[in-house]
């Protein structure tokens, strides 16, 4: 589904076979949406924008995938395996995959490209795109990274909290008082776009301001990626 933000109408851009998408993430310089499927177990993209999409498969037999980044520095999708533990990469058109680690319960992942970092969420770590090397720093639901060297995530009890890469400077942004798993959160600018089950919500960085919602879906909402119209690479 796509949502335009400024006129607040809805698309349907494509059908994703029923399964379970627990995140998205696009590549501005070829132009293509990629996901995971959990229970086709495999990894999709379409090209975005399109009069015409339609589905390619990057990578199949995967063990019910859940996070993806795409690195288009690098030319890379990083994405997480819960029913292995795996963290994978490979390139954009599915060869030379790669194992990079195991860990336990990983759902989410987020690059920090220029610090050679990777964010998993459920257990947040860091470690170098080259290695296996990870250090656990602690527990979360749903992570991402900004410019601004920060972290952002949604915890189960409903709480958007925000630090320093090196886990410093703990702010509390927002507390819905409702704990819950949350599967979706992004960040843009000075905005935090977040799902509350059936519910897509938009709040300021700055703590203590009402969120608005900004459109109801008819099921609960598990992922949100925020297109950015000026990223895009002519």
């Amino acid at each position: 589904m796509e949502f335009d933000i400024v006129t607040r109408n809805v698309t349907v851009l494509v059908d994703h076979g029923g399964s379970y998408v627990f995140d998205m993430d696009y590549d501005y310089k070829t132009r293509f949406m990629y996901f995971p499927r959990y229970y086709t177990h495999d990894i999709v993209r379409f090209a975005y924008p399109s009069k015409n999409i339609t589905l390619q498969t990057v990578i199949q037999s995967l063990s019910s995938p859940t996070g993806i980044a795409v690195d288009s520095t690098n030319g890379h999708i990083y994405w997480c395996e819960y029913g292995t533990n795996r963290l994978s990469r490979c390139n954009l058109d599915g060869s030379n995959v790669t194992v990079l680690a195991v860990q336990s319960r990983p759902i989410e992942i987020q690059l920090d490209v220029t610090n050679s970092n990777t964010c998993l969420g459920r257990v947040e770590c860091k470690c170098n795109q080259e290695s296996s090397n990870l250090n656990s720093i602690n527990c979360l639901a749903r992570v991402e990274y900004t410019e601004e060297n920060r972290l952002y995530w949604i915890n189960y009890h409903g709480d958007i909290l925000s630090a320093k890469d090196d886990g410093s400077n703990v702010k509390t942004i927002l507390s819905t008082n409702d704990p819950r798993y949350y599967y979706a959160i992004r960040v843009i600018g000075r905005y935090i776009y977040y799902a509350h089950n059936n519910q897509l919500l938009m709040v300021t960085k700055t703590s203590g301001l009402t969120p608005t919602v900004l459109y109801y879906e008819t099921s609960q909402i598990y992922s949100i990626f925020v297109f950015n119209q000026s990223d895009c690479i002519n």
